[in-house]
C-alpha cells in the first residue's frame, strides 16, 4: 500500500483517523547571558581637558617666564647674617656678678658683668696721692720762681746803684784831675778819687755778674717748675688710667642686641681678651647670597630680591642688593684654588652678594643668623 502525502494547511483541523506526522524533536536553546551596560569611554573626554589644561599651563609658565622668569637670578646658597660682638674684659679679675642671661635683649651701656674692684680702688687712691704730691712739688717750684724773680730784681737794682756810683766817681775824679793840672788840688786827692772810681766800676761789674747768675738761676728754677708740671700731668694720666681700670670692672654692652653664647659664671677668673659672651645685633640682620660667577653679570646694587626662608615657608621677605663682594669666596680660603701646577680642575666660583632686608621682615624678630635662605634677584629695571 502506497503512502500518500497529505499537505496540511496551517490552521486546518486534523481528523482523528489521519495519522499525524511527528516533528523532529529540537533541543531548547541555552538561555542567553544577561547583557551589561556599555562603559563610557572617559579617555575620549579627558584627553581634550588634559590638553587644554596643559596648553594653559604652558601658556601661563611661558608668559610668566617672558614677563618675570627671564629677569630672575636664583640661588639657594644664601644665609642670614648679623654682626656678632664678642664681649671680652680689658682687665683681669674675679667675676662677682653676672647680670644677664642667654637670649636676653640688651641696650648699649647695660651692665653685663661685675668684676672684683678692691685692687683697682686701691690703685685709684694711690694715683690720687701721687697727684697731690706732684701738685705740691709744682706749687713749690712756682714759688721758687717768684722768689728768684725778686732776687733778680734786687740784682738789677744793685747794678743801677753801682752804675750811678761809678759814673759819679768817674766825674769826680775827672774834675779833680783838671784842678790838679792847674795846681788847685793835691795829687793825692786825685789818686784817691781815681781809686774810688775803679772801686765803683768793679762793683758795677760785680752787679752785672750777679744779674747774669740770677738769670741762670731763674732759668733753672723755671725748668724745675716745668718738670714739676710734667710730673703733675703724668700723675693725672695715671689717675685717669687707674679710674679707667676701675670702671672696666663693670663690663657693659657695647651695642644693642641679644646675648648669646654666655660662658661666664660667678667666681670665675676672667683675663683680658677672654670671650665672656656674644651680642648678636639681629635687628640689623642681612643676607649673604653666594651666586655663581656666571650669574652676576646683570647684578647691581639697588635691585629687588625675594627671599624664601627655609624655617618660615609662609614668611614673605623682601630685600635689595646692597653690594657685591670685590673677590670670590675662594680667594680668602686657606688653600687657594688657583694653582700653578698642571693638575687643575675648573670650578665655577661663587661671588658673595650682600642683601639688605626690609624693616618689615626685621621687625618680626623671626630671623636668626645662620638660617638658610633661597634668594631670587630681579634684574628688571623697575622691580618695585
Amino acid at each position: 500500500m502506497a503512502l500518500k502525502t497529505i499537505k496540511l494547511e496551517p490552521g486546518a483541523p486534523q481528523s482523528e483517523g489521519t495519522p499525524q506526522p511527528q516533528a523532529p524533536k529540537q533541543e531548547s536553546p541555552a538561555p542567553a547571558p544577561s547583557a551589561t551596560p556599555a562603559k563610557p569611554d572617559f579617555r575620549k573626554k579627558a584627553l581634550p581637558i588634559v590638553g587644554a589644561v596643559a596648553a594653559l599651563a604652558i601658556l601661563g609658565f611661558g608668559g610668566n617666564w617672558l614677563l618675570n622668569g627671564r629677569f630672575e637670578i636664583k640661588t639657594d646658597n644664601a644665609f642670614v647674617r648679623a654682626d656678632i660682638t664678642r664681649v671680652t674684659p680689658k682687665v683681669q679679675g674675679y667675676v662677682t656678678s653676672v647680670h644677664v642671661k642667654d637670649n636676653q635683649p640688651v641696650k648699649a651701656g647695660d651692665l653685663l658683668i661685675s668684676l672684683e674692684a678692691a685692687d683697682f680702688q686701691a690703685r685709684v687712691a694711690e694715683a690720687k696721692a701721687a697727684l697731690a704730691q706732684a701738685e705740691a712739688d709744682a706749687a713749690q717750684a712756682r714759688a721758687r720762681i717768684a722768689a728768684q724773680r725778686d732776687t733778680l730784681a734786687e740784682a738789677r737794682a744793685a747794678r743801677e746803684a753801682a752804675d750811678a756810683s761809678a759814673d759819679w766817681a768817674g766825674s769826680d775824679a775827672k774834675r779833680m784831675a783838671e784842678l790838679a793840672e792847674k795846681g788847685w788840688a793835691a795829687k793825692a786827692r786825685v789818686e784817691q778819687l781815681e781809686a774810688a772810681e775803679r772801686t765803683a766800676r768793679a762793683q758795677l761789674d760785680q752787679a752785672n755778674a750777679s744779674i747774669t747768675a740770677q738769670r741762670s738761676q731763674l732759668t733753672s728754677v723755671e725748668a724745675a717748675a716745668a718738670s714739676a708740671d710734667a710730673k703733675v700731668e703724668a700723675a693725672k694720666a695715671k689717675l685717669v688710667a687707674a679710674e679707667l681700670d676701675l670702671g672696666r670692672t663693670e663690663i657693659r654692652a657695647p651695642v644693642d642686641g641679644v646675648v648669646a653664647n654666655k660662658n661666664v659664671i660667678e667666681g670665675q677668673l676672667l683675663s683680658p681678651n677672654q670671650v665672656a659672651m656674644a651680642i648678636v645685633t639681629a635687628s640689623e640682620a642681612y643676607v649673604i647670597a653666594n651666586f655663581k660667577e656666571t650669574q652676576v653679570a646683570q647684578m647691581k646694587p639697588g635691585q629687588c630680591v625675594n627671599l624664601h626662608v627655609d624655617a618660615y615657608p609662609s614668611l614673605k621677605v623682601k630685600g635689595k642688593v646692597e653690594s657685591l663682594a670685590p673677590a670670590t669666596g675662594a680667594t680668602f680660603s686657606l688653600v687657594p684654588q688657583d694653582t700653578a701646577t698642571g693638575n687643575f680642575t675648573k670650578i665655577v666660583q661663587r661671588v658673595p652678594v650682600r642683601i639688605a632686608l626690609d624693616q618689615e621682615a626685621l621687625s618680626t624678630g623671626l630671623l636668626r643668623t645662620g638660617m638658610a635662605v633661597v634668594a631670587t634677584v630681579s634684574t628688571k629695571p623697575n622691580c618695585e
